[in-house]
């Protein structure tokens, strides 16, 4: 299927941005990521515009008018609500790291796509006509699941495409082309800040397909460049983890959880050497049970939270035993009064270990009593 158009008019923010623009332009496109979204049928919360014919000193003063706000004003990009307006750009390399590029502004639609990392994102849409342009084919790998680089020179230049696919790939469960596999392979990110490198983990750690991008952390020999670790023994066995407990649990601490406990990591030192963020390490931390667990076990970790925030309820068998267990939905509330054990002699070490041994006896007594009710 070719498309030529696409009408627009029905979404009333462009209709806005279209009509604010329309008396100094008839090119501005909706570009993008904006454009692959659309296309994958999502919903978009964020517009990415690019503008032609006109001047860097005149669309600041249009800008202005607008009341959006510059930033990176070398790059010609503006942010007003939720738009990013830009005028059409080139970049060139000129020096070391991923910010180093000369930029300039461009006129031609097919060079302006050009930069852009992969032929999904190099899509254009018309904000007043809706003419589609695909320059690159964007359009069939969008329809086949295909993550592809446009332009060889200028996608090793930029060490953070590298990471990029890894986030595409593991979000839309797309297969990188073998050609910009094998580029990417030859490149390596020894260029990117920790920080840079982290913006994109937390990316990936939200993704739907985490066995996907963990996969190609392993191909691109990734796994021991950013974690330190190289998880060739049972890595398979991983995959299949992280697939099987991604349908249920969505939290974005789940890869680190898996990860660290299925390996059996150093949380501590990983959380070090990488410096994400420490909110991660309270989740990671939670109770890990990698074979089946018991009714008792399963319910004591009810002691401190409803079971459906345990990232450990991974799969149907442990989600339904928690519904059983009635601890799904609410932690267990325990009546045992600690007071009451300080009035009678406890207290110190003594008062807690005589306070989880109590409590633990209540609990095996509640497991007991729902059984003996599920039978009834």
């Amino acid at each position: 299927m070719q498309i030529s158009k696409i009408d627009l008019k029905n979404n009333s923010d462009l209709a806005f941005i279209a009509n604010f623009l329309k008396p100094y332009t008839q090119r501005a496109y909706l570009v993008g990521g904006s454009v692959r979204d659309m296309l994958l049928g999502l919903e978009l919360f964020d517009y990415d515009i690019e503008i032609y014919d006109i001047d860097a000193k005149q669309f600041d003063a249009i800008m202005q008018k607008l009341g959006a706000k510059g930033f990176g004003k070398s790059f010609f990009v503006y942010k007003f609500k939720n738009f990013d307006l830009a005028l059409a750009r080139t970049e060139n390399k000129i020096s070391y790291g991923h910010t180093g590029f000369e930029v300039k502004i461009c006129n031609d639609e097919k060079l302006g796509a050009k930069r852009r990392d992969f032929t999904i994102n190099a899509l254009m849409i018309n904000i007043f006509s809706g003419e589609f342009l695909d320059f690159y084919n964007g359009l069939q790998d969008l329809k086949q699941g295909i993550l592809r680089h446009i332009d060889e020179k200028s996608f090793q230049e930029d060490s953070l495409r590298i990471l990029r696919a890894i986030v595409f790939a593991s979000r839309f469960d797309f297969k990188i082309a073998n050609e910009t596999l094998n580029l990417m392979q030859n490149m390596d990110i020894k260029d990117l800040s920790q920080d840079r490198i982290n913006i994109e983990l937390y990316k990936f750690f939200k993704s739907s397909k985490l066995e996907v991008g963990y996969k190609y952390l392993q191909e691109l020999h990734l796994e021991k460049e950013i974690f330190d670790f190289k998880s060739d023994f049972k890595s398979l066995e991983f995959q299949n983890l992280l697939k099987e407990a991604r349908k249920i649990i969505k939290d974005e601490a789940l890869f680190l959880y898996l990860y660290l406990n299925f390996f059996e990591l150093d949380k501590e030192v990983f959380f070090k050497k990488t410096k994400l963020k420490k909110e991660y390490l309270k989740k990671v931390n939670q109770v890990f049970y990698l074979d089946d667990i018991d009714d008792f076990e399963l319910a004591r970790i009810a002691f401190d939270m409803p079971l459906k925030k345990w990232l450990g309820l991974w799969n149907e068998k442990r989600v339904e035993q928690a519904k059983k267990l009635k601890l799904y939905e609410n932690k267990f509330e325990s009546k045992i009064v600690t007071q009451d054990l300080i009035n009678i002699g406890f207290f110190g070490k003594a008062l807690g270990i005589k306070l989880q041994e109590v409590r633990e006896n209540e609990l095996k007594e509640y497991i007991k009593n729902i059984k003996i009710n599920l039978f009834r």
